[in-house]
Formats: C-alpha cells, sequence, structure tokens
C-alpha cells in the first residue's frame, strides 16, 4: 500500500514539475519569426529606425492654461491635417494642427449629463461623416463634430470595452482584459446604419493582469491586434481574423512563471527583466515595407518581405539626440507609413545629438520647439516616415 501512494506522488510530482515547465501556446502564424537578439540594454541601440525611417515632422502640441494634456495619451487619430487626441488623465478630446499642434478644438464634458462623461474609455472617428465618436464608462456612445459640438448620444451596450475603431460605417469594439483577463481572440463589430451587431473570433480566459496604457487595436495599412500574452499578429480582414505572422520567442513564458505573476507580481518582473523574457507584445503599426511594434523587452520592426526582424530596448534618433523605448512608441491611427514617438519637456529638454551633419529641415524643426519654463508643456509627437 505505501508502495501505492509512493508512486502516486512521484506521478503527481512529474506532473507539477512538467506543468511547470510547459510554455503557454500561443496562435501560429503563417509565418514564424524568430524574436531578433538585440533586446538588450547592452546590444546595440536600435539603429533601424533612421535606416528605414526619416523624420517627417516634430509636432509640439500647444500649452495653456486651459489646454494641459498630461503624459497618459489614450488615442491619436490623424485625419488629413488634424490629430485627433484622447488624454486619459485629464478624460479630455484634444483636435490639433497636425503640423503645429495648435488646439483647434478641446472636448471637456464631465458629468452625467447629455454628452457628458466620467470616464472616456476610448474614441473613434467616423471619416465618411467626420465625426467624433466617444465610448464612456456610462456604456453610452456619443457623437461631437470636428468643431466639438455635442450631436447626440446612444445606448449601443451593456459590456464595457477597452477600445472601438472605425472603419466603413462599422464600429469596431474590443476587450483587452482586466484580471482574470480575456485571450481577447475576438472583436464585436457594430454597424451604424443597421444598428445590427456581428461577433468575429472566439475568446478564452487566462488569470494575468498587464496592459500597455496604449491602443490594443489600431488601424494603418490593416486592423492590427494581439491577445493577452498571445505572439501571433492578428489581422481583422471583414468577418474573418487572420494571423499573418507570430514570433518564436527565444526565452518563452513558462505556466509556472505564469503563476507567479498572480502570486508575487514584484518577483515576476524580476525574473522577467533578468531572463529577457519575451511575454507581451502591442500596438501594431503597418507601413507600406514593415510591421513596427512594442514588446515588454523594447521595440521591434519586421520586413515584410524578408521577415528581417530587428528589436532594441531603445531605439535612437541622432539628429535629435532621443534614445526612446516602448513607452515612447505611440501606435497611433492612420494609414500614412509613419510611426509616432511621444517625447515629453523633461526628455527634450536632455537630448544628446551625436551627429553635427544635422539636416537644415531638421534643423528649423529642432528650433522652432519652444519649452515654457513657467508651465510643463504638452507632449511632442515626433513622426517619421518610410523611407523610399
Amino acid at each position: 500500500m505505501k508502495l501505492k501512494y509512493c508512486l502516486i506522488y512521484t506521478i503527481l510530482c512529474f506532473i507539477h514539475f512538467v506543468s511547470c515547465e510547459t510554455t503557454l501556446l500561443f496562435t501560429k502564424g503563417d509565418n514564424i519569426i524568430m524574436q531578433p537578439r538585440a533586446m538588450t540594454m547592452e546590444d546595440e541601440h536600435g539603429t533601424w529606425l533612421m535606416e528605414k525611417f526619416e523624420l517627417d515632422r516634430i509636432v509640439q502640441i500647444e500649452t495653456t492654461d486651459d489646454y494641459i494634456m498630461g503624459g497618459f495619451i489614450r488615442r491619436v487619430i490623424k485625419f488629413e491635417d488634424k490629430l485627433i487626441i484622447l488624454c486619459g488623465d485629464t478624460n479630455t478630446i484634444f483636435v490639433v494642427d497636425a503640423y503645429t499642434g495648435k488646439v483647434a478644438t478641446h472636448i471637456d464634458r464631465k458629468g452625467r449629463g447629455p454628452g457628458e462623461s466620467r470616464i472616456i474609455v476610448d474614441i473613434a472617428f467616423d471619416y465618411k461623416n467626420q465625426e467624433i465618436l466617444v465610448f464612456n464608462d456610462y456604456r453610452k456612445l456619443l457623437y461631437f463634430s470636428m468643431d466639438g459640438v455635442f450631436l447626440k448620444e446612444e445606448n449601443v451596450t451593456d459590456r464595457l470595452y477597452t477600445n472601438i475603431l472605425y472603419e466603413d460605417d462599422n464600429l469596431m469594439f474590443y476587450i483587452y482584459g482586466f484580471g482574470v483577463s480575456r485571450h481577447s481572440h475576438s472583436v464585436e463589430i457594430y454597424n451604424l446604419t443597421t444598428r445590427t451587431w456581428t461577433s468575429v473570433g472566439k475568446d478564452s480566459k487566462i488569470n494575468f493582469d498587464l496592459r500597455f496604457a496604449f491602443p490594443f487595436i489600431v488601424k494603418s495599412k490593416n486592423i492590427w491586434f494581439i491577445p493577452v500574452l498571445d505572439m501571433g499578429l492578428h489581422k481583422l480582414d471583414g468577418d474573418t481574423i487572420k494571423v499573418p505572422y507570430s514570433l518564436e520567442a527565444n526565452n518563452p513564458l513558462t505556466s509556472e512563471l505564469l503563476r507567479k505573476s498572480n502570486r508575487d507580481w514584484r518577483a515576476f518582473r524580476q525574473e522577467v527583466r533578468e531572463r529577457r523574457i519575451l511575454y507581451l507584445i502591442q500596438g501594431v503599426r503597418e507601413t507600406e515595407k514593415y510591421l513596427v511594434f512594442a514588446t515588454n523587452l523594447g521595440v521591434m520592426i519586421i520586413d515584410k518581405q524578408t521577415l528581417e526582424t530587428q528589436g532594441a530596448e531603445r531605439v535612437v534618433d541622432e539628429f535629435l539626440g532621443l534614445r526612446m523605448d516602448r513607452l515612447n512608441y505611440f501606435p497611433h491611427d492612420g494609414d500614412d507609413n509613419m510611426i509616432m514617438f511621444v517625447v515629453n519637456h523633461i526628455e527634450w529638454a536632455r537630448r544628446r545629438p551625436t551627429s553635427d551633419d544635422i539636416p537644415e529641415r531638421v534643423k528649423v524643426q529642432i528650433d522652432a520647439v519652444q519649452l515654457d519654463d513657467k508651465i510643463e508643456s504638452n507632449p511632442i509627437f515626433v513622426f517619421y516616415k518610410e523611407r523610399n
């Protein structure tokens, strides 16, 4: 009898050991791409930024006593000569000139009445009617003109989604997950004309609670999203979800380490940092040639034709003297062959150019940035465009 119990105990220990070392299953893409080696501080910084992109513009957002934006940006939508910005710190919406940064519209309606919100969860832009759509914590959809005029509101759902996105008269609703998180492989689609819903994909759940601050579903050449803890780059194509690419991590997250994240978050973060474990990717921006996104280890880029992949904890602009990490990178909405980084006034003041051969047009833009010592300046948006 003792032998029987010993045998059972041995089997259970073996099962526990295997489960501790089991790698989590991720969605396999049509193209499997190995994680690049250069993802540590000791490796060369991201020189690919200036090799593959060039500076397009520096947009210093206008700062006044009435226009205080804060550093927590939730959504940036680029439309023609305007940027539509949702500030999470103040729950306000700014419409600014995409070249000068001058504020054209400022929507700040807090409360419980018509057109008001306690928290603005996310915004989208109806390109056909040129209206700003707001999804708030009351689960209402609010409509505003580009001039900031409140037009109407409607109840469209009783669920609290994390993101919305407009495409061809459809509003995409997406949940990334809180606490016991969803493996968010689904998108709910609401047609603004027919007032009908369509569901694409299917979710599962996993006990993990970590999110990047910026949007989890983004529109560029296509609509891209990545479910929590998944390594597959998901593309929404009409009523179909495709996974053209997925990353093969050099040091993947294990089930045991995932359990540690729920018991001791500090220990989890320390181990992930020390072992350089890639476990989270978000914010895909697609240009003509590349896919750019953030990871917990830094910023990465994939060449869509050659599948060459590069990554670094920081990317470097020698002309501006900026070394920007995943917290600076921000995936804006817009089919414009650009990527964007957000720089605060302290980072800008501390910049150290390492190249003396700065193009004249770049010097002009740098000189145009003026920081106010009396007030904390709004963020500076730095746009890079894909090189020809």
